[in-house]
């Protein structure tokens, strides 16, 4: 029993000098890496503005991170113009939307009432149209001011609108 103890002594012993040396491993020297989130998954999208002379529309592709929700991120794409003429008013803002069907519903607040003179009204309408109408899913554009069909100085729109090819300048 004696050899037995003295055995599992010098065992316990070897065990704990081993364990308690001073050498560096690889893995500590090892630099530690940050992962980069990867970048957001971008789209290109086409948008309406005004040409120089503000009597025509001209598409202008752009890039823009995959957005929620495309129709609001395509008017919001619009209220920002390139170097081109802006074609919706300052201040203008989509307080919602309604599908129904191949037809979309845009509720835009008064301002969007506040277009500068009848070709300005023309293209700010079609450049909306017609950006929104790129979207597969709808053929049709209504616009309201306040719940209430788009009434401006030139004119009062309350049917539906299509795309119009003619307004585009290309």
């Amino acid at each position: 029993m004696k050899k037995y103890t003295i055995l599992v002594v010098m065992m316990i012993l070897s065990l704990i000098v081993v364990g308690c040396g001073n050498s560096k491993t690889d893995q500590e020297a090892a630099p530690v890496l940050v992962e980069q989130e990867p970048s957001p998954e971008r789209v290109k999208v086409v948008l309406y503005f005004a040409n120089e002379q503000a009597d025509a529309l001209v598409p202008v592709e752009r890039e823009i991170d995959k957005p929620n929700d495309m129709v609001v991120a395509l008017v919001n794409e619009l209220a920002k113009p390139d170097k081109l003429n802006p074609v919706i008013p300052e201040g203008t803002e989509l307080i919602y939307y309604q599908k129904d069907g191949d037809t979309i519903t845009l509720n835009f607040n008064q301002a969007l009432a506040n277009m500068q003179g009848s070709t300005g009204e023309f293209i700010a309408v079609n450049a909306i149209v017609n950006t929104i109408t790129q979207l597969p899913e709808f053929n049709k554009v209504q616009l309201l001011v306040e719940r209430s069909p788009l009434t401006t100085g030139h004119a009062v729109y309350d049917k539906p609108l299509v795309r119009d090819e003619s307004t585009i300048n290309k």
